[in-house]
């Protein structure tokens, strides 16, 4: 059942979101190391928190046990994905950074698009 805190706990899960992708990719784009640290620690890693914060709400809100694959696909590759961007920002993003993280970024979209689950 959608109540109004379900809407605003999505809300909060899209917003999040957009700030991880954004700042991630300006961490990968970016020029000087300070700009990398600035994008990835900052606004990146606030909006993992955010997104986890609003997808543990919403799994709570609609009793959807947390050990569904489809989630911990999503929570593992959105970690790894943060991995790369970090590991980016001493020397600068590669090519390979870059292929990583949309590779990863598929990957998640994927889980919560398709929903996989343990022995289906």
């Amino acid at each position: 059942m959608e109540t109004p805190a379900v809407h605003l706990v999505l809300l909060a899960k899209f917003a999040g979101v957009l700030l991880f992708v954004a700042g991630s990719g300006a961490s990968l784009l970016a020029r000087t190391r300070e700009e990398r640290r600035r994008a990835t620690h900052r606004i990146a890693s606030t909006g993992l928190f955010i997104a986890w914060s609003g997808g543990f709400a919403l799994a709570s809100l609609s009793a959807i046990p947390l050990t569904e694959l489809w989630i911990v696909l999503g929570l593992g590759l959105s970690l790894s994905a943060h991995i790369v961007t970090v590991s980016a920002v001493e020397r600068g993003a590669t090519r390979g950074h870059v292929v990583a993280f949309a590779a990863l970024l598929l990957g998640i979209l994927g889980a919560m698009i398709f929903r996989p689950v343990f022995g289906a």
